[in-house]
């Protein structure tokens, strides 16, 4: 091969190099190859031919070209071969930076129905332009702007920068004052843990002189009741009294028209009369024990002050639906003193006379609601003492109970706080 053709052989290759890079750079293809779509926007604020166009942040193809319609503008984009979009795409413009290059940015939706066919005409989302951002950015400005004023106007206020100078001063004082209560409460909880202790001990031994106090009564209760034989074997008694005095009567009645005697005939008036008498008193006798109802209770009450503890334990018997009467002792195992009281109930006062704590007095009971009862009792003539009590029902049968004794009295006012227990 001569000179002149190796030239122009080289100079051929370099052609067709030329050639192929410049198809490559500028994306001329030869025949459309690929899928296309058309993107309808009202504005693209720059997008051009060759610019990228995205699926999900993947490139997938270019705008092949961009054209003007009466309806907007139009751009067709060109996937890659193979590249599906779903039908309900979310089709946007975006930039590569402020200043950077347009592309297409294609979201897809949440759930595919369907893909779009080749040539199909979509709406796309109008981007938001520079200036449509600055008036935003404007009103957003504007509406600072009046903020600032309106506080300038609150903190300009001498009597508000006041407030809030006096304000961060107290919140600082508080702080302090909780800071030293924190540290006293934790000096107390130290300095006091013996007598903690101590208390809990008592508590313990107050339960347990509860449980035996318990005990006791029911026992007493038993033997008195004799586990209701006793009041059972009264009422067969007094049943058997009225049976015999109409049985008498029913006798004197059948002979009053036999016996002519004059003597034996006013026998028989007295008989009857006095059968009549008995079967009376015997029908009110039955009333009687039928409508009589008992309760028992015993209570442990407790004095923080002195650190000592009480048992007590009552006795009450309804007779009537407006009489009873209270036995008790007070104090048990140390001063044992006698409780024994008759009263009478009313619509919301009860009012009871007798022996309170071994002395002469009287008492009256105050029921407020269905839960809350108040007592006062006067007792000992010859050094008068007055009692109050308070007790609350916290569950059926259990009461809370707040006692202090001799209120009169200053130097010798004690307070008692503690559960009763009825039975």
């Amino acid at each position: 091969m001569n000179t002149e053709a190796k030239v122009g052989a080289i100079t051929l290759a370099g052609l067709m190099l030329l050639a192929g890079m410049i198809v490559y750079l500028t994306g001329i293809s030869f025949g459309e190859k690929g899928y296309p779509v058309q993107a309808v926007f009202n504005q693209v604020n720059g997008l051009k031919p060759g610019n990228l166009v995205r699926y999900a942040g993947v490139e997938i193809g270019t705008v092949a070209d961009v054209r003007v319609l009466p309806e907007g503008v139009s751009a067709h984009i060109m996937l890659n071969p193979g590249v599906k979009i779903p039908v309900g795409s979310k089709i946007t413009i975006g930039s590569d930076g402020l200043l950077g290059e347009k592309f297409i940015n294609i979201v897809p939706p949440r759930e595919v129905n369907g893909f779009l066919a080749p040539n199909a005409q979509v709406l796309g989302e109008n981007p938001q332009g520079l200036d449509e951002l600055m008036v935003s950015a404007n009103e957003v400005l504007a509406e600072v702007k009046i903020l600032v004023a309106a506080l300038n106007d609150v903190v300009g206020d001498e009597k508000v920068r006041a407030a809030l100078k006096e304000t961060a001063l107290n919140t600082r004082a508080v702080t302090a004052n909780l800071e030293r209560l924190t540290a006293t409460l934790a000096g107390m909880a130290e300095t006091n843990q013996v007598e903690v202790a101590a208390m809990v001990s008592n508590l313990k031994d107050m339960s347990v002189s509860l449980n035996s106090t318990a005990a006791r009564v029911d026992k007493m209760l038993a033997d008195v009741d004799n586990n209701g034989q006793t009041a059972e074997d009264l009422r067969e008694t007094i049943a058997a009294f009225r049976q015999t005095s109409s049985r008498v009567e029913r006798m004197a009645a059948a002979l009053e028209g036999v016996v002519t005697d004059p003597d034996t005939a006013n026998n028989l008036k007295d008989t009857l009369k006095n059968a009549r008498d008995a079967t009376s008193k015997a029908n009110q006798m039955l009333t009687k024990v039928a409508e009589i109802k008992t309760e028992a209770s015993v209570e442990a009450i407790y004095n923080p002050d002195k650190h000592e503890y009480q048992s007590n334990a009552n006795f009450t018997i309804n007779t009537s639906p407006r009489d009873f009467a209270v036995i008790g002792v007070t104090d048990i195992g140390e001063a044992n003193k006698v409780n024994l009281q008759v009263g009478k109930s009313g619509s919301g006062f009860d009012q009871r006379i007798g022996l309170i704590e071994s002395k002469a007095g009287v008492g009256m009971d105050a029921k407020l609601g269905s839960q809350l009862r108040m007592s006062l009792d006067v007792y000992d003539p010859n050094d008068v003492r007055v009692k109050l009590r308070t007790q609350y029902e916290v569950a059926p049968d259990t009461f809370l109970v707040g006692q202090t004794s001799n209120i009169n009295k200053s130097d010798e006012k004690t307070s008692y706080y503690g559960v009763r227990r009825a039975f």
